[in-house]
């Protein structure tokens, strides 16, 4: 799976600010103004159509902080 890492990189994907404005059931001028980071209302439909093109992006796009992995317990 890829892993997008840029809110403009979500809209290519997603076919542009056209479709992605369509997808999330919003205007194209508000979807003009996601340049950094999307609401965070759009990220379960906007994932999974990322998804549906092998792809995936980090929840700190839609504004939300992602829980840190915890290190591996080493078994002696």
């Amino acid at each position: 799976m890829r892993t997008l890492t840029t809110a403009a990189e979500v809209v290519e994907v997603l076919g542009g600010l056209g479709a992605v404005a369509e997808l999330t059931g919003r205007n194209n001028t508000a979807a003009y103004n996601w340049k950094n980071f999307f609401p965070p209302n759009t990220y379960v439909v906007m994932q999974g159509a990322l998804a549906e093109k092998g792809c995936a992006a980090p929840p700190n796009l839609w504004g939300m902080v992602a829980r840190e992995r915890e290190p591996e317990a080493r078994v002696s």
